[in-house]
């Protein structure tokens, strides 16, 4: 089994292969490689790993990923291109259109919530939406790959969507993919920030550590109830206060908003200025 991400020596990277460590997949997958190498000669894989490597030469550390994937484009013949996007990110996807335009391209652009189908149609209840009580469609990234598979398109850009919704989106997609900008609400759309910030984001990565009998599905347990009254004052409880009591019970956060919304503890001095 590989484990590079816990490599020290990184061989393959630097060239001095007898240093590799005894896990190295290099060490006995050559069968592997080379069949690989086959797979970069045929035409389409060609193509896309050549001007790759053109734009990361030729842009390292100049090139916003956008004006990579303009460059890329170009120089792969991409003429066509899908642009897939949340929702809550469209004021963002009219100026990506715009500017992907501006560079020549006809972009075809499908919004995640296409089809506008209620969630009803995934099996969830009311209970379970993001706002109980609405009319909440459901996203639909299969349709978004399929309205993009009809205008024709020949590379599809992925903007901001939701975590599993882009897993099936990559799945259905009839042209190759790639990503713009993933979804990110709580840190402005940059996933790595929470391991820049290792240290003030450990508490919350404890909270989704393997579940205790304080917390099953979708119920709130008394442990939650009783350590959520003990620790509101005046019947409120500051968003920082809920996040950290989350880490120490090793439940959700969310589970712990629940538990406030069950007790009529309001939540005060949101992290996000939201309230």
């Amino acid at each position: 089994m590989s484990n590079c991400a816990n490599c020290g020596q990184f061989s393959c990277w630097d060239g001095r292969l007898e240093k590799m460590p005894d896990h190295c997949p290099m060490r006995d997958h050559q069968e592997l490689y080379e069949e690989t190498l086959r797979e970069y000669e045929k035409e389409d894989n060609k193509n896309i790993s050549y001007n790759s490597a053109l734009v990361e030469s030729e842009g390292y550390c100049i090139w916003t990923r956008l004006e990579e994937i303009i460059e890329f484009s170009w120089r792969a013949g991409f003429k066509e291109l899908g642009l897939a996007f949340c929702v809550g990110l469209r004021k963002e996807a009219r100026q990506v259109s715009k500017i992907l335009q501006d560079a020549g391209f006809k972009v075809t652009s499908v919004v995640c919530k296409t089809g506008a189908q209620g969630k009803e149609k995934l099996g969830l209840n009311d209970s379970q939406k993001v706002r109980p009580g609405q009319f909440e469609p459901m996203c639909n990234p299969i349709a978004q790959a399929g309205l993009l598979k009809e205008a024709g398109t020949e590379l599809n850009i992925l903007l901001g969507l939701c975590v599993g919704h882009d897993t099936l989106f990559i799945r259905y997609s009839a042209a190759p993919v790639t990503v713009l900008a993933v979804k990110d609400r709580v840190l402005a759309h940059n996933p790595l920030g929470a391991i820049y910030a290792e240290n003030y984001f450990a508490a919350k990565f404890a909270s989704h550590q393997k579940r205790t009998a304080v917390e099953t599905g979708d119920e709130i347990s008394q442990q939650v109830l009783e350590a959520v009254k003990k620790a509101a004052v005046d019947g409120k409880l500051t968003c920082s206060g809920a996040r950290q009591l989350a880490a120490k019970l090793k439940v959700r956060p969310r589970t712990v908003g629940n538990a406030c919304n069950s007790l009529k503890i309001k939540l005060k001095a949101c992290e996000l200025g939201c309230f």
